[in-house]
């Protein structure tokens, strides 16, 4: 099975499932799931909804923080990118 027509870019998932903490501008945070990891993102799962274009601080247990912007939304999951210094 190859890649879908558009992602030939799309860096390549790794499998990994990981509990988290997603923390919004706004103060709330949200338990989540988070799959589908590259080096540059991943998939989120929540019972929350997120916008394209959010930013949020995404905290997982013994790791530690790391800064994201929502690329896309589906019902129950958003896609990720992982922020680095130079997008803010």
């Amino acid at each position: 099975m190859g890649r879908v027509q558009g992602w030939a870019d799309r860096k390549d998932r790794h499998g990994a499932v990981v509990d988290a903490v997603v923390h919004r501008t706004d103060g709330s945070t949200s338990p989540a799931r988070l799959t589908n990891f590259s080096d540059q993102g991943c998939r989120i799962e929540a019972d929350a909804e997120f916008r394209i274009g959010e930013r949020l601080q995404i905290a997982i247990p013994r790791m530690g923080h790391m800064k994201a912007q929502v690329r896309w939304t589906m019902a129950g999951s958003a896609g990720a990118k992982f922020l680095v210094e130079s997008d803010f």
